[in-house]
């Protein structure tokens, strides 16, 4: 094989590659929530209870970032643990980060932008 017929040969592949990451692919962009769950729901139980709570958290953090407001010292110290800890315990620690972050709302119960 030349080495011209090698290069088009790579070419081909990144390309077939990059495609992964147009929206539509594995790794693209998604477009709405529903296409995330979707992708979430096709995770094994774990992965898929851990995304979940990942995404709630990222609802969270949305939510107080447009309301100008921190998360706090305590949320930051639990979370700066949470790529040490195994995966039930995360899912665990996310659990309580979120109840807590949720107790800081005061009309979170009101509205649908918090229920998943």
């Amino acid at each position: 094989m030349s080495d011209k017929d090698a290069q088009n040969d790579l070419v081909v592949e990144v390309m077939k590659l990059l495609q992964n990451f147009h929206p539509g692919g594995d790794s693209g962009p998604i477009e709405d929530r529903g296409g995330w769950e979707k992708r979430v729901q096709s995770h094994a139980p774990q992965d898929r209870e851990l995304l979940q709570e990942l995404t709630r958290f990222a609802d969270l953090w949305r939510y107080f970032q447009e309301k100008k407001e921190k998360l706090g010292p305590e949320i930051l110290a639990a979370l700066n643990d949470l790529p040490t800890l195994a995966v039930p315990k995360r899912i665990e620690r996310l659990r309580e980060i979120n109840q807590n972050l949720m107790e800081r709302i005061p009309d979170a119960g009101q509205g649908l932008e918090f229920r998943n």
